[in-house]
Order: structure tokens, then C-alpha cells, then sequence
């Protein structure tokens, strides 16, 4: 029987990463558990979302122990959407991989804030959440920083330039070893600087 996978589905606000997630996780995993604190929130404050932000933090840490400790139905794949503004599922891949998981990072960006900024005030329009502009513009400098220290702890990892609405992957690798480095022109140059520090 194959390992279980933790899938991180990764990258800024605003690139896609739970349109993504909704279209294709089920057929990439064959599972369902999807652990994304925005739809957590929701489900826990409909009217007002950001109200429920930290309760939905605890629920989502729980969800995730449980997953990786297999309670209920025994260890099987999940995945897990993150903004990596942080370090602390930094902690949750160690977990992951001491319990016999694989690591699988998917992470989605764009050319720059300002798209991020747009595609977030369009999913606005369309009856989406919101995302105050300075978490945005904050989470989307700390998420490229962080890329590299997530990309090392992954089995496998891929970018997605997601300027289109149809996101290609441009880099792929293992680890510490990048094993594709493609078209990097329409993301920002820190990305491809992190890509650059990994090997």
C-alpha cells in the first residue's frame, strides 16, 4: 500500500490555491480531507468569517492531529491550504513525515502584490472573502521567504505560475534538489532567488 500524503496546497492570497484545491484535489489524492482555515472560519461565523479566525485556527491544528495521528479511519492522505506566511506548519511537515507521510507542496503565485491585491478585490466582487490589503501585501513577501524552508522538508514539491486562470508548473523538485527549473519571467525574483538557494 502507497504511503499517505500530505498534500500542501500553498502560495499567497489571492493565487487560486482553494479554486485549485476544489477543481483538483480529490482526483490528484483520491481523498477528501481538506483542511483550509478560510472555509473553517466560514462554516463557524457564516455572517462574518474573520470573527471565527482564531477559534477556526484551533479547529483546523485539531483536524490536522488527528489526520496525521490516522484517528478514526487510520492514517490516510490529506491536504492542508497555507499561505506559509508562517513557520508553523513547518512543525506539521516534521510531524508528518516522523508518522510516515510523504510530503507533497503544490505552491501558486503570481507576478507581484498588485495581481494578488486584484485577483483578491475580484473574488470580493463574486461573493468571495476579503483579505485586509496589508495582511496581503505582508503574507505575500513572508510566503516567497518562506518557500525554500518548505521546498527542503517536501518529497516533492512544484510552482505554479498562476498569472493565467489555468496554473502551469514552472519548477519542480525534491528537497533540496530543483530537477526542472522552467520560465520564471512572470513570477517575482525572489521566487526564482529561493528556487536558486535550494540546490
Amino acid at each position: 500500500m502507497a504511503p499517505a500524503t500530505l498534500w500542501l496546497v500553498a502560495g499567497p492570497n489571492g493565487v487560486g490555491k482553494t479554486t485549485f484545491a476544489f477543481r483538483q484535489i480529490k482526483r490528484l489524492t483520491g481523498e477528501t480531507s481538506f483542511v483550509n482555515l478560510d472555509e473553517i472560519a466560514r462554516g463557524l461565523s457564516p455572517l462574518a468569517p474573520e470573527s471565527g479566525a482564531i477559534r477556526a485556527s484551533r479547529v483546523a491544528l485539531s483536524m490536522i492531529d488527528d489526520l496525521i495521528a490516522g484517528n478514526g479511519r487510520g492514517r490516510h492522505s490529506f491536504s492542508l491550504e497555507t499561505t506559509l506566511a508562517g513557520r508553523t506548519h513547518l512543525r506539521t511537515l516534521d510531524r508528518a513525515k516522523a508518522a510516515g507521510f510523504r510530503v507533497h507542496l503544490l505552491y501558486f503565485c503570481v507576478a507581484d502584490e498588485e495581481m494578488a491585491l486584484a485577483r483578491i478585490a475580484r473574488r470580493v466582487a463574486e461573493g468571495g472573502h476579503d483579505v485586509p490589503e496589508k495582511d496581503a501585501r505582508r503574507r505575500f513577501r513572508r510566503s516567497i521567504a518562506n518557500f525554500p524552508l518548505y521546498a527542503a522538508r517536501a518529497d516533492l514539491w512544484q510552482v505554479f505560475d498562476a498569472n493565467p486562470f489555468a496554473p502551469k508548473v514552472v519548477a519542480e523538485g525534491s528537497g533540496h534538489v530543483p530537477d526542472y527549473v522552467g520560465d520564471l519571467s512572470g513570477l517575482p525574483d525572489a521566487l526564482a532567488e529561493g528556487l536558486a538557494r535550494l540546490s
